[in-house]
């Protein structure tokens, strides 16, 4: 016992001499407290404006665009903001590591694997494989975007016949199930059904946005202070973490297991088949280590449906959530789509939906003319949403110099896209939701950079054509079907969402009503 009382101490001294000796020319930042660092000062910030996002960005009006930031034993945190800062971090080679933390090893086994927290070559093999695989079964294809439809009509139907019964309060389980539709037949080959979906992947889903919901950008307690979860399991919140994790790693495991069952086809037509390929094909090369194995196809195969779940699921979750409380936004979204596709179109021939869908030029070829407001509300509420409010964590390499600021190795970079979608001197007036902003005065639909969703650089998110097009397809279809309103008698929802490592879009309870 005085052996760990003695170690604690050297280690807290040693601490504060490193503290000390930071360099002059560090980033600056709130001076912070010894050991815990500024653990105190953003548990106080977070308290009045209920959003990490929101405290990264008070914290650059009053520091500048590079902040630094410590949290107890972990890393150095820089967080970066405003447009011209977030592009340039985002392009340094130098800042395209990931974290090596215990919530991050939790999440794959105890290792660092997969492609999403991972660098190096491991995560470039991974990556390269992955980008090639998924273009070449048609991710970013008209093949694509029927698969999305034929999905996206069977969540008609599902909402229909809920909506039969009263009012609805887990449509996110309607759309999380949904979303990843598209993505599981091009990984795994076969057809989710939509309508008799697996107790096991609902129950997967839910523990994925219990662990969302407890997270944040700076990690939590066992990042900051890894050694209590051997005194005080239960109390950091360990325990659940790791019985939460180690059940959603089991579940993708028993996926590959199933499938190997059946084994693989000559020509392999999803990704599980041709990743086990290349394990075949590398196994008998020993010239050089192959980072090919079942335990990085797991956590591959979880980073592509965490992304899809939590990205994707949360925008439309706020989307219909945005459309309920602005009621006139919704009906020029349902007189553009009566105007353009027509009332007689029945989902039930998702065939004859594309075709016109064709046929009226809304392929995301041609972005100029595809139905306009739609698109406008969707980057509108994007912006606003912020359900990626920050960049996925990044670590610096080397030491090196930042817009002046002296960077150190293995310091930990948060890009603010907030601060990017929210700037007032950019967008006027930010807080105003106003989906006319991406509507030039021809009507037609125009992108604007200064949205940002996908992030930017090596490592911008790979599902962006997947993801664009089931918001887009998706809510073409729940539009053109239903009406959504707050149900009587339940208060409306706080757009703001719910605070976490992405921005949950609130609880609500909707009246849905078929349209006539």
């Amino acid at each position: 016992m005085w052996f760990l009382v003695v170690c604690l101490a050297l280690a807290v001294l040693v601490k504060i001499v490193i503290d000390r000796k930071q360099s002059e020319k560090a980033p600056p930042g709130p001076p912070g407290l010894p050991i815990i660092g500024n653990i105190l000062d953003v548990k106080r910030l977070v308290k009045e404006t209920k959003f990490h996002c929101l405290v990264w960005s008070r914290l650059a009006e009053i520091y500048g665009p590079v902040v630094r930031l410590q949290f107890g034993f972990a890393d150095t945190y820089i967080i970066v903001s405003g447009r011209n800062a977030v592009i340039e971090m985002l392009a340094r080679s130098e800042f395209d590591g990931r974290p090596d933390t215990l919530e991050i090893r939790l999440r794959t086994a105890g290792e660092r694997r997969g492609v999403l927290f991972t660098d190096g070559e491991l995560w470039s093999e991974h990556r390269r494989l992955t980008v090639k695989t998924l273009k070449r079964l048609g991710f970013d294809k008209t093949d694509m975007e029927d698969m999305v439809l034929d999905d996206a009509i069977v969540l008609v139907k599902t909402i229909e016949k809920w909506a039969e019964k009263g009012p609805i309060s887990n449509m996110y389980e309607f759309v999380s199930v949904t979303v990843i539709a598209s993505l599981w037949q091009l990984v795994t080959g076969s057809k989710l059904q939509l309508d008799q979906a697996d107790s096991k992947l609902l129950e997967t889903i839910k523990m994925l946005n219990t662990n969302m919901k407890e997270s944040s950008e700076v990690g939590n307690m066992l990042n900051r202070f890894p050694f209590l979860r051997y005194f005080f399991p239960r109390l950091t919140g360990y325990a659940r973490l790791k019985s939460r994790q180690d059940q959603i790693w089991q579940y993708f495991k028993e996926m590959i297991k199933e499938h190997k069952e059946i084994g693989i086809h000559d020509e392999p037509s999803n990704l599980i088949d041709v990743y086990l390929q290349e394990m075949q094909t590398r196994s008998s090369n020993t010239s050089s280590p192959s980072y090919f194995n079942e335990d990085n196809l797991t956590a591959l195969i979880k980073d592509l449906f965490v992304a899809a779940v939590e990205t994707t699921s949360s925008t439309i979750g706020f989307i219909i959530a945005y459309i309920s409380v602005y009621q006139d936004i919704q009906r020029k979204l349902h007189d553009e789509l009566d105007e353009t596709l027509g009332k007689d179109i029945l989902p039930e021939h998702p065939r004859n939906l594309g075709e016109c869908i064709r046929n009226y030029d809304l392929l995301f070829s041609l972005p100029s003319l595809r139905l306009p407001y739609l698109q406008a509300t969707l980057a509108e509420v994007t912006r606003m949403g912020n359900v990626a409010s920050t960049s996925l964590p990044h670590r610096a390499l080397s030491d090196t110099n930042f817009l002046g600021y002296h960077i150190k190795k293995n310091s930990i970079l948060l890009a603010n896209f907030m601060s990017v979608n929210m700037d007032e001197k950019h967008w006027g007036d930010p807080k105003t939701f106003r989906p006319e902003r991406f509507i030039n005065e021809k009507g037609e639909y125009v992108d604007d950079p200064w949205v940002m969703s996908f992030g930017s650089g090596r490592r911008r998110c790979l599902g962006e054509a997947l993801a664009k097009n089931n918001l887009f397809l998706i809510m073409a279809c729940m539009l053109q079907k239903f009406h959504f309103a707050i149900a009587p008698g339940h208060p409306e929802p706080c757009l703001m969402g719910i605070n976490g490592f992405v921005i949950m879009p609130p609880p609500m309870t909707l009246l849905v009503t078929k349209r006539v």
